[in-house]
């Protein structure tokens, strides 16, 4: 229960975060995706349920709050915490380069499935324009500004699980 609760009490501290601090952090444009290390890392550590649940809830905030049909964002923010859940059985909470190439890989995947999703179905079919000046960058931005917010994550919920283990004893 402790989990959930200070998932959701993370996701929406990262959600403001994302719409005001970083939100006004932009480069050229490009806001960097933090919300999405809370999926890749609850899929990553809990494994698929957990992070579809995640991933649902972060693309229903998405959805009221900035989308145009409620449930886009929760679908695709839901499939990438599914596929994302696959690597939960790789969890070593040592090594950081897993987890950003993760959050990298699915800020990527992210940002083709609006691209595929929300331009190509409208006929808009220039990708190379789009993957340079949109997908790229936000990858990059996104796996820099995520490293210590992962290893901040990672901290709480490791205080959570010892908190857990003390209790038990």
């Amino acid at each position: 229960m402790k989990h959930i609760v200070t998932s959701f009490v993370l996701l929406i501290v990262f959600y403001l975060f994302q719409t005001t601090i970083f939100g006004n952090m932009d480069i050229a444009g490009i806001k960097p995706n933090i919300v999405i290390i809370l999926v890749v890392f609850t899929a990553y550590r809990y494994g698929k349920i957990p992070g579809m649940f995640m991933g649902v809830f972060t693309g229903l905030l998405f959805d009221f709050t900035e989308g145009s049909y409620i449930g886009y964002y929760a679908l695709l923010y839901l499939v990438i915490g599914y596929l994302v859940g696959f690597c939960s059985k790789l969890y070593n909470n040592d090594s950081i380069l897993v987890p950003l190439g993760l959050v990298g890989l699915s800020d990527f995947f992210l940002n083709f499935l609006i691209f595929v999703t929300g331009f190509l179905l409208r006929n808009r079919l220039d990708l190379p324009y789009y993957l340079v000046r949109i997908i790229l960058p936000e990858f990059i931005y996104t796996i820099v500004v995520s490293a210590p917010i992962y290893k901040f994550v990672e901290w709480i919920y490791q205080k959570l699980d010892n908190v857990g283990k003390e209790e038990e004893v």
